[in-house]
């Protein structure tokens, strides 16, 4: 992996406290329809729902598809049920005190990457990346923010410190493909990390 596969991309999206309001309770309403991916030190890492449940997300969804055609100049899709697609392709990650989430990495058919801060209270975690070089890993890390969308390369390994708050913390992470999609059974199955 080059530098150039390393880049980072971080941009403001504001959504209204309303909005916020209303997302953070149509996803505690919603509990009972999630689908989880995997266990990561007893905590479901992935929490996968309807975007009929939560459409507040659409506008961030399609601010990051706007975003990424930025970057990289193509057209590009989050994959979910709504459009026909077999599983989504954005989770979101809800974080207890004291939990983190491990190294790994997404879906090697996905282009880009990304994630979008709903609830960031203080010093519950920011997100870390790496990559090998020579045999040795170079680290980073970057504040998370609440409002603050980050998108990055699907292959670099990235995880996130252990909350520190008495709050839970709250993301909303995706996967973002080019056109046109290679359908494989690996698409259609959520990816679980190596790095567990």
């Amino acid at each position: 992996m080059n530098d150039e596969n390393n880049k980072i991309f971080e941009k403001r999206f504001d959504i209204s406290k309303n909005i916020k309001k209303s997302l953070l309770n149509n996803l505690s309403n919603s509990k009972s329809k999630l689908d989880y991916s995997h266990r990561f030190n007893g905590r479901w890492e992935n929490q996968y729902l309807d975007i009929d449940f939560v459409p507040e997300i659409k506008n961030i969804l399609d601010f990051a598809c706007q975003l990424g055609r930025k970057i990289i100049n193509k057209a590009l899709i989050i994959p979910n049920k709504r459009l026909g697609f077999q599983n989504n392709e954005f989770w979101f990650n809800i974080s207890k005190p004291g939990e983190s989430t491990g190294w790994h990495d997404h879906k090697i058919k996905s282009r880009i990457s990304g994630v979008y801060y709903i609830k960031i209270p203080d010093r519950s975690g920011n997100i870390r990346f790496r990559y090998k070089n020579k045999g040795s890993y170079k680290e980073w890390s970057l504040d998370s923010e609440e409002n603050k969308m980050i998108l990055f390369n699907s292959d670099l390994e990235h995880c996130v410190g252990k909350n520190n708050s008495d709050e839970k913390r709250i993301s909303l992470a995706f996967n973002l493909y080019t056109f046109p999609i290679n359908w494989s059974k690996s698409f259609e199955s959520n990816s679980i990390s190596k790095f567990y």
